[in-house]
């Protein structure tokens, strides 16, 4: 099955950390007056810019220049805390290395929040713990970087004409889906944004306790006055709206579940918050996660995020693991193989509009998964802190709206096949999607634009439900091709997922199909 360029760097790295035992005095190390710190692998360069200044909301935070071995430069601060991965059980021998227990990030993987004893800050924390000086026990220590958080929203409105209300789902022929089933009240999604508006009259009576892992409460509603605060109400409104209630819009999933988590601010947020937020999900059993957000400067995606979002993947929902979702961004650039829309786990969404065509703003390359249409009648907030004056926005796009369309789509196929893993369920969508109708697929069916092709829920129901047989077995295609079949995000080990013989001889059909489709196109 394929697994994004991404998976296979991380999982090298673990491998090569694990056989040598020393992940943390890997790498040259730079010149003793220049910070640095290990993260998976990675030497991070570290310019420390100035004085430590009073935060928003966290404490004292100091100004960082980050830059990686590729040459990216990112701007980030730190506080008093860092973020250790210990050996299981051995978290009671942190204080013997000067360290003090802040909380737990996510215990199952060993993700511990830390502060030194002896009154450093968190660079200084990872720098210490590096080479000789690491303890047995530890296997990463990185600072809590706060980096700048942002909503994958529309950057522009289009030219194009609307079509009326909810087209998008006319496009997915979503009412059709919804004949098959209409989702499940055990099927929860997570929707991991600015908050939401709990009181909204199509979402409140849809929501289930949340979290605010800005404020470190359990009330996720968007903060007042804060810019684009409705973008989380608008993502859950797309997923799971009450639907057939005799009020506004319907939703993906009518019958689901949602619950709001509030990660995004206009401050900068610790890499322990999105840590926080998946643990959450975890902790939840969320079937579906949902996230319309990325890193503000493209960076690589922490080894610890990257962790805890494999663990979601793997664990999550009694074992079977958590659909995690992630918006490309609308920056039209290529997004790199170390980005966190690569990670493995994630099903990385692009977007295209009502006519199926590549819209300005979508990100592409390899770890590009399905496109969706974006999704521009949404929930909103009323009045001022809206986008409009009343409880609904015609204003929404990007591919944050792809993002909670898809996932939609996504929660509707675990309530049909709760018995499926997620590696199972994101073969069913890549190989059940149609191809769009302006991609190039190369030899594998996938386009870097267009990913393996636009989700396709009646298809992915007809499989799962099996009302409809699979596709044909593929005429022809050797060891090459199966190494690349249409298996995107799942990047589960073998042992760990059922059925990867069979969906690597659909992928290859679903590939075929494509091809075929593409060489009638150019032909014509």
């Amino acid at each position: 099955m394929r697994r994004k360029p991404s998976i296979l760097l991380s999982s090298a790295a673990l491998l090569l950390a694990a056989g040598a035992g020393d992940a943390l005095a890997s790498g040259p190390r730079p010149a003793a007056s220049a910070p640095s710190f290990l993260d998976g692998g990675r030497r991070v360069a570290v310019e420390r810019l100035g004085p430590a200044a009073l935060g928003a909301s966290r404490g004292a935070l100091s100004p960082l220049r980050l830059r990686y071995p590729d040459g990216r430069t990112i701007h980030a601060s730190v506080g008093a805390t860092a973020i250790v991965k210990v050996e299981p059980g051995a978290e009671g021998e942190l204080a013997g290395a000067g360290l003090e227990v802040v909380r737990p990030l996510m215990p199952s993987i060993g993700l511990w929040l830390v502060r030194d004893s002896g009154g450093g800050d968190g660079l200084d924390v990872a720098e210490r713990l590096q080479g000789a000086a690491r303890p047995a026990f530890l296997r990463e220590a990185i600072p809590d970087l706060h980096v700048r958080l942002e909503a994958r929203g529309a950057p522009f409105t289009p030219d194009d004409p609307r079509l009326p209300g909810q087209w998008y789902f006319d496009d997915l022929r979503m009412e059709e889906a919804w004949g098959r089933t209409r989702g499940d009240a055990a099927t929860s999604i997570v929707v991991i944004d600015t908050g939401c508006d709990l009181d909204h009259p199509d979402l409140a009576a849809k929501m289930d306790p949340g979290l605010d892992v800005i404020d470190g409460d359990d009330d996720p509603t968007y903060r007042p006055g804060a810019a684009g605060v409705n973008h989380g109400t608008a993502c859950a409104g797309l997923i799971a709206a009450d639907t057939d209630n005799g009020v506004g819009i319907a939703g993906g999933c009518p019958e689901c579940r949602l619950r709001c988590v509030r990660l995004l601010d206009e401050e900068p947020q610790p890499i322990s918050a999105s840590v926080d937020a998946f643990e959450f999900a975890l902790e939840v059993n969320a079937a579906v996660v949902s996230n319309s957000w990325g890193y503000a400067e493209p960076m690589p995606v922490p080894r610890v995020v990257e962790d805890a979002i494999g663990r979601l993947f793997d664990a999550g929902r009694d074992g079977r693991g958590a659909l995690v979702l992630f918006a490309a961004g609308n920056d039209d650039r290529e997004i790199d193989d170390d980005e966190i829309q690569a990670a493995r786990g994630v099903l990385n969404v692009g977007a295209v509009n009502h006519l199926e065509e590549e819209t300005p703003f979508t990100n592409r390359g390899s770890s590009l998964d399905l496109v969706a249409p974006t999704g521009t009648l949404s929930t909103d907030i009323a009045g001022r802190e809206g986008d409009s004056p009343d409880d609904y926005t015609s204003l929404f796009g990007g591919t944050s709206s792809a993002c909670p369309v898809a996932a939609g789509v996504a929660a509707l196929l675990v309530s049909a096949a709760p018995e499926r893993t997620a590696g199972e369920l994101y073969d069913v969508l890549i190989r059940t999607a149609r191809p769009a109708p302006f991609a190039l697929p190369d030899e594998r069916g996938h386009d870097p634009i267009f990913g393996y092709g636009i989700i396709d829920p009646v298809a992915a129901l007809r499989e799962v439900l099996g009302d409809e047989p699979p596709p044909p077995p593929p005429e022809e295609g050797g060891e090459d091709e199966q190494a690349g079949c249409a298996c995107a995000a799942a990047g589960a080990p073998s042992g760990e997922r059922r059925g990867l013989a069979v969906a690597a001889l659909l992928g290859l059909a679903a590939a075929a199909r494509r091809r075929r489709a593409a060489g009638a196109r150019l032909g014509a």
